[in-house]
């Protein structure tokens, strides 16, 4: 497993470039989109370029915009996230999914819990101080966005169905019956969640933030 963490303002290197489908995909985009797309693309093919040491342009990545990151069969699994200042990139042998949020992310704690989460979380949630439960609920919040990038699911059907156990780091799909484990890493700005279906002993790798 690998993780980067990568500030909006660090540009690729110069000759990692885009394919010419990803070109023609960025110039459908408007001009804030296609630039995030590009960036986190040329990035992909960077870190993953270093990581199974090969030439930028030899990667199998297919990463359309709006659709999970894919590599060609044997190659592993991604998963990307955005926030306003950063981008983290996740591979693995195995499927993965990653997310991050600043610590300081404006949102209305409670409101987003009545609304999208499960009655057991939500119910735990709402029994916190108010001071206690924005940072629980950002908690919550990245691990069912990174549960969903795992289970290649969507927002609307899927964010009430994950319930998050925080003592044994575990998230559920209560209808699905998926048990994913979870961790979390709190780094400088911003919290991040990593989960899989099986990481093994220890912790995930530190993260290489460039």
């Amino acid at each position: 497993m690998a993780l980067w963490l990568i500030p909006r303002r660090e540009a690729p290197d110069a000759q990692v470039t885009l394919t010419e489908r990803e070109r023609s995909w960025a110039d459908a985009l408007g001009s804030q989109r296609a630039e995030q797309f590009a960036h986190s693309r040329r990035w992909l093919r960077s870190c993953l370029a270093d990581r199974l040491r090969l030439c930028p342009d030899r990667i199998p990545l297919d990463a359309p915009p709006g659709h999970p990151p894919t590599l060609a069969a044997g190659w592993g699994w991604i998963s990307i996230s955005h926030s306003p200042d950063a981008l983290l990139l996740g591979w693995s042998s195995q499927r993965i999914g990653v997310d991050l949020e600043r610590h300081d992310r404006s949102f209305a704690a409670e409101a987003l819990c009545r609304r999208f989460f499960c009655p057991d979380d939500r119910d735990a949630l709402l029994r916190l101080a108010a001071a206690e439960r924005r940072p629980a609920v950002l908690q919550h919040w990245i691990a069912k966005e990174a549960a969903i990038k795992w289970q290649r699911g969507g927002l609307a059907t899927d964010l009430d169905q994950w319930s998050l156990s925080e003592t044994i780091g575990m998230a559920v799909h209560r209808s699905l019956g998926l048990r994913l484990q979870v961790h979390h890493v709190s780094l400088g700005d911003w919290r991040l969640a990593v989960v899989g279906a099986d990481f093994g002993p220890g912790q995930p790798p530190p993260i290489c933030r460039i």
